[in-house]
């Protein structure tokens, strides 16, 4: 016989929102954040170049140990790293995001050392 095709079926699940012990909490979301980047950036000095491949290794290690160390299903992890040079100029980082403001939630945590700045995003969206 041929190749057999497998067609798979989804249902919904009708959870339109999360559990209480399953909601992301902004105060674990930012710990995690700032040990991942702490032990990542402590002994590094600023170098653009070094900066773009640091900023995907921080926001995939900083996804994969909000996922791995925090109880929060069926939400979407987004993950946004800014790293700039400290030279005693001035930043402002803005997000603007269209969610749930029952379910979906923000943390971040800002990273300086006398070489660098560094700022991390993450943003937990609930989906059903």
């Amino acid at each position: 016989m041929g190749d057999q095709h497998q067609v798979h079926v989804w249902e919904n699940t009708y959870i339109m929102q999360p559990k209480d012990n399953e909601k992301m909490l902004p105060s674990k979301v930012t710990a995690v954040i700032k040990n991942v980047m702490e032990s990542y950036l402590q002994d590094k000095e600023y170098a653009a170049e070094d900066a773009k491949a640091w900023t995907l290794d921080l926001s995939n290690e900083i996804k994969a140990s909000v996922k791995q160390d925090l109880n929060i299903p069926r939400y979407k992890i987004i993950v946004q790293v800014i790293i700039g040079e400290q030279a005693s100029q001035g930043i402002r980082v803005a997000s603007k995001c269209l969610w749930d403001v029952n379910s979906d939630n923000w943390a971040s945590h800002t990273f300086q050392n006398q070489s660098l700045f560094a700022v991390g995003m993450v943003f937990g969206c609930y989906y059903e």
